[in-house]
């Protein structure tokens, strides 16, 4: 691939994110509507919001390895379809268990499709490259500019509409993610850009007036029914897997065996003649998803001390990380408008609240993928480890793997730095909004007085700035993370691992930050807890470090 299709895998990615996380950030602004609209307890409507951050990362275990069999364009193009089709859905929704279906559950299967698109392409495309940890950023810089978007226009279409017709604006906008399918094209045709056997196609010439080409003909009446399931599981492959298949065939006598088989043109081919037998998409998915249900009992994976405690403080920390990004809105809707008497503007102005946290994520991914490239140099010359051992002069090899277990080991030390450092300052900012006395202003602000023209409320919007910057930090570490603690082997297992642990207190955090408003009225306990997780995870990660500082200078007594 050269460098513009490069540049088309990172835009791609960026779109994903800008929509997916603008759709899913949200989610705080239609919360408070969604308390008003059905009257239920704080606690039952946020399990809405947690299941729209957990689900997506169940599903990942075996969405990714669908995308690796049928192409991470056609998982940009269907999770773009099926976020369309639930906001419809949740548009029509009678009461809140309808909007966990719609809402929480068919949304959820389309956010995790355009996000794994997003960040599978960009992975396999800079895996070895020195700005892996620049593309990364870049990527989901769409996530922090879409969350920054997203809460003052939905706020704004609010203002005009009912949120159902909201949800109808937000099903036309998250289509827009098929043109990440189009950017992801280039990959997907590097990837399935195959060649099929020249005896599996019956040949028959013909002249055309314009080329010559190779038509495969087929001999095999099928029933109607099996037509209507083929097409449909054809349909299912669009646009990646079939669309670049080229079937060739050997229209030059055998001694020329120099000369370029010709490509039968895309046109030419019928529907029946891309099913083959050794070609069939279904048997490569399932034997990509029990290879991948096959990785996750590798003891390298569950042996590692320091990916099982960065997968557990990572986990832990999402649980605190929604809180804000939930509830951050409604919290300043409580302690400002306690008396019915908060205006239009500074109302307007609540709502850029968690646009600063999506800012903040904007400059923390920028600012933590171009300081984590760098440390990309380092996987570069870990690449050694992979030349085949015959190549290698005897004696040479011991001392090639010590040089490249060194090398991985530096990268993944300063990477948990970085992510110590990220947890600290994600402690200390969400302690500050939690401390802040903004219930002080209630009564006090007006057209005249703007939340942000008092030195609470600024103080307010610059931790909501910073703690999105940490955020932006978790967000481009953990793939890099993963990567450099497992290697390519494990790296799709570890995911699914990653995914599944976080998705879980995802939910949880949400559902125990409803349920402590439901206690005490007030959000303040639960930013509290949230700035309490991290400061765990610290632990958990030196713990885990201090493991495997000890196996690898006594490996004898880890093996008994």
């Amino acid at each position: 691939m050269n460098a513009f299709q490069k540049c088309l895998i990172v835009i791609g990615g960026f779109i994903c994110y800008f929509l997916a996380d603008g759709y899913t950030y949200s989610i705080g602004i239609l919360y408070s509507y969604f308390l008003t609209e059905f009257g239920l307890s704080g606690s039952a409507t946020a399990v809405l919001p947690g299941l729209l951050y957990a689900i997506p990362q169940f599903t990942g275990l075996f969405l990714c390895p669908l995308l690796e069999t049928y192409g991470y364009s056609s998982g940009a193009a269907w999770g773009a379809i099926l976020l369309s089709v639930s906001c419809i859905g949740s548009a029509f929704a009678p009461n809140l268990q309808v909007l966990y279906v719609t809402f929480g559950v068919l949304a959820s299967f389309g956010l995790q499709l355009t996000y794994s698109s997003a960040i599978m392409a960009v992975t396999v495309t800079f895996k070895d490259h020195k700005y892996f940890g620049l593309a990364v950023g870049l990527a989901m810089c769409g996530s922090g500019i879409g969350s920054f978007a997203s809460s003052p226009f939905v706020a704004w279409l609010l203002k005009s509409w009912t949120w159902r017709e909201v949800m109808i604006i937000e099903s036309a906008i998250l289509l827009h993610s098929y043109i990440s399918a189009s950017c992801f094209h280039h990959l997907d045709a590097t990837r399935f850009n195959l060649l099929r056997p020249a005896e599996s196609v019956q040949v028959s010439t013909s002249k055309s007036a314009t080329a010559s080409i190779s038509r495969p003909s087929s001999t095999t009446q099928r029933s109607p029914v099996d037509r209507c399931f083929r097409f449909f599981r054809y349909l299912l492959c669009i646009p990646s897997r079939y669309r670049f298949r080229r079937t060739y065939s050997s229209l030059l006598p055998p001694e020329s065996q120099t000369a370029k088989p010709e490509p039968v043109s895309s046109e030419t081919l019928e529907v029946d003649d891309l099913e083959q037998p050794h070609d069939s998409g279904c048997h490569e998915c399932w034997k990509a998803l029990i290879d991948s249900l096959r990785q996750l009992t590798s003891p390298k994976l569950w042996t590692n001390p320091t990916c099982i405690s960065f997968i557990l403080a990572n986990a832990l920390t999402g649980a605190g990380v929604v809180i804000p990004w939930t509830f951050i809105y409604d919290h300043g809707v409580v302690c400002l408008n306690k008396d019915d008497d908060l205006d239009v503007r500074n109302a307007s102005l609540i709502a850029w609240l968690p646009s600063l946290i999506g800012i903040g994520s904007l400059v923390g991914q920028i600012l933590f993928g171009l300081i984590t490239s760098p440390i990309g140099q380092f996987k570069r010359l870990s690449n050694c480890c992979r030349r085949p051992v015959d190549l290698e002069k005897p004696g040479t090899q011991p001392v090639r793997m010590r040089f490249c277990h060194r090398i991985r080991s530096v990268e993944s030390t300063r990477l948990l730095i970085l992510f110590l450092a990220v947890l600290l300052w994600n402690a200390l900012t969400t302690l500050t909004i939690a401390l802040l006395p903004l219930p002080d202003l209630a009564g006090k602000l007006s057209s005249e007085v703007g939340l942000f023209s008092v030195p609470i409320g600024q103080a307010m919007a610059a931790a909501c700035l910073c703690v999105g910057i940490s955020y932006g930090g978790l967000y481009v570490l953990y793939p890099q993370i993963l990567m450099s603690t497992l290697g390519d082997e494990l790296w799709a297992a570890g995911l699914g691992v990653y995914l599944l642990f976080n998705g879980t207190m995802n939910l949880i955090g949400t559902t125990i930050g409803g349920r402590i408003f439901d206690s005490t009225g007030s959000y303040k306990s639960a930013f509290i807890f949230a700035a309490c997780l991290p400061l765990v995870s610290v632990v958990i990660t030196t713990c885990g470090q201090i493991i495997q500082f000890r196996r690898n200078r006594y490996p004898g007594s880890s093996s008994q």
